[in-house]
């Protein structure tokens, strides 16, 4: 069994992932996968959380005087081809959970996988955020933001499909309505059903 967990941020879908992950006894994968990543590929842990579902552009930076791919966009490309191999083998190795990194379509030929997008209204995610980060409301919602569309064009130039979108899940679940709680029994309902 394979579950991955798209999501918004501010969204409290790590949680999900992590309590679900709990639940059934297996592993989760979320930053962990940067580790994974470092390690298989000789690159710094450093480096590739720097690139880590960040957005992708292949121009180079503003004010640069000639037109072509930047040195970052190739990292970009390296990077996140060194993540889908080590999701691919990481979920080769058993049943798991992992969260975002496009999983969701690096494992999607699998038979076993259940995609999951967590979502969450946006002034529970600014809440969210402002508690668990200690952040003005202004900071909040700016954040949300910037990281919802650095996902979003992450998602997108690799799988050319749209983030969130519910025709790339089998279930999505607002958790401002359902709580984590709620999220959990309702994506374990859902596994326990496919069976």
């Amino acid at each position: 069994m394979i579950i991955t967990i798209g999501r918004q941020h501010g969204s409290n879908g790590h949680a999900v992932a992590q309590a679900l992950a709990d639940q059934f006894g297996i592993p989760c994968y979320s930053k962990a996968i940067v580790d994974h990543t470092a390690r298989d590929s000789n690159l710094s842990p450093e480096v590739v959380r720097s690139y880590d579902e960040k957005r992708v552009s292949p121009f180079v930076s503003p004010g640069m005087q000639f037109l072509g791919m930047d040195e970052g966009f190739r990292l970009n490309m390296q990077i996140a081809s060194a993540q889908f191999d080590t999701i691919r083998r990481l979920a080769s190795e058993g049943d798991a959970v992992f969260v975002g990194r496009c999983a969701d379509y690096v494992l999607r030929n699998r038979s076993d996988l259940v995609r999951v997008f967590i979502t969450a209204d946006y002034d529970y995610r600014v809440k969210s955020m402002m508690e668990r980060k200690n952040l003005r409301e202004d900071q909040a919602k700016k954040l949300v933001k910037t990281v919802d569309k650095d996902r979003g064009s992450y998602y997108r130039y690799y799988t050319d499909q749209s983030w969130g979108d519910v025709n790339c899940y089998d279930l999505c679940v607002n958790v401002a309505k359902v709580g984590v709680e709620g999220a959990v029994q309702t994506i374990t309902a859902y596994v326990k059903a496919m069976k």
